[in-house]
């Protein structure tokens, strides 16, 4: 029989916990109005087996890929492995193909498990259903996480955000660098140099930290240190999105899985899909924003001209349209387009202080070479 409900009768952690003391095995499944497909968690005897949230950038591929046990080759030769053996991890794949130790992929997997679970923990709306199944097929990479080390892990990280949220009040804040330090040294551990690196006044801390590989709450409490120490200023709130109608969730999924693409240096990979995208969703500044992105970074500069047009057409307000308009123009040689997209730039504005620093050196700049240009009679 399964046991199923909304969550705001039955939290998702008396879920967890009347299943671990039960031993059940089985599926979880988790819906909710914000995502278009379900979570799903695998129960063995009232542990945690596997985790998988749609739409997160912690899938195992990626983990590995950043922490560096893998390339971005090992892992699509090992999908394409994936494909003709249904059924079949790839984890599993790569340890048979000796890309990765199983203590590596087990250690991901763990983690995989355990961000996804803490995630899971804070859903307040939504609708939960379990079914009991058949136990998992035994696999040489499967781990088994404790259900209550997870509820009491989940449980000190909700106790710590009361301290950090007053800095740090959700995961959509989007931090940048403080222009000034008063020519201070900065002593920093590794990890907070990793995720100062990625920090450019554009990125919210939820998508630095599926850049970096590192946990949401890891990436929180680090940026919360920044922001004390005068290092990293909040610059903008950017608040949770509100669901997506159903017709948009296909797109925002898609979107999301080239953002993810692009992050693990799949370029190409990302191109093609977004050129299909582009194809289908003519009318969406976003897609060819995107596209542009990657069509700039593989050097394809005309290209990434015209979808950048074409973003500028739909979006004409759009300050980072325009920021990347007058670059693409400048490297086509198309002087005139470059001064008239930088000078929308910066008339529409931007709250990146450097990006703003940069687009008035390129802009007085190229109003330099304009007037050389001219007086040379060229």
């Amino acid at each position: 029989m399964a046991i199923e409900g909304p969550l705001r009768e039955l939290a998702l952690s008396d879920v967890f916990q009347l299943l671990d003391l039960s031993r059940k095995t089985g599926v979880l499944t988790i819906s909710n109005e914000a995502r278009a497909k379900p979570a799903v968690v695998r129960f063995d005897r009232g542990a945690v087996v596997s985790a998988e949230l749609p739409g997160s950038t912690e899938r195992l591929g990626h983990l590995l890929l950043r922490a560096g046990k893998v390339t971005e080759a090992e892992v699509e030769g090992a999908s394409r492995v994936q494909q003709g053996r249904p059924g079949v991890p790839l984890g599993v794949i790569l340890v048979e193909q000796g890309v990765v130790s199983t203590a590596d992929v087990q250690r991901q997997l763990r983690f995989q498990i355990q961000e996804t679970v803490y995630d899971l923990i804070q859903w307040k709306d939504g609708y939960f259903r379990f079914e009991e199944a058949a136990a998992p097929t035994p696999s040489p990479v499967a781990v088994r996480v404790s259900t209550e080390s997870l509820l009491m892990e989940a449980a000190r990280r909700i106790d710590e955000w009361s301290t950090l949220e007053k800095k740090i009040p959700h995961m959509g804040v989007i931090p940048a660098l403080v222009g000034d330090t008063d020519g201070a040294t900065i002593d920093l551990h590794p990890s907070e140099w990793e995720v100062l690196a990625e920090i450019d006044g554009m990125r919210t801390l939820k998508e630095i930290s599926g850049s970096v590989g590192r946990g949401e709450f890891e990436v929180a409490k680090i940026v919360y240190g920044l922001v004390s120490t005068g290092v990293v200023e909040i610059l903008e709130e950017r608040a949770p999105e509100p669901p997506a109608p159903a017709w948009e969730r296909p797109l925002r999924d898609a979107l999301g899985e080239a953002k993810l693409a692009l992050s693990d240096g799949a370029v190409e990979r990302a191109r093609r899909a977004l050129d299909e995208l582009a194809r289908s969703h003519p009318d969406r500044a976003e897609v060819f924003l995107l596209l542009s992105e990657s069509q700039r970074r593989l050097g394809r500069w005309s290209e990434a001209l015209h979808s950048l047009g074409r973003a500028a057409a739909l979006d004409p307000l759009s300050p980072h349209v325009h920021y990347h308009l007058g670059f693409a123009s400048a490297h086509t040689g198309d002087l005139a387009r470059s001064l008239e997209a930088w000078e929308n730039y910066l008339r529409l504005g931007d709250a990146d202080a450097r990006r703003q620093d940069v687009a008035a050196r390129a802009l007085s700049a190229a109003q330099e070479l304009r007037m050389v240009l001219e007086e040379a009679g060229e």
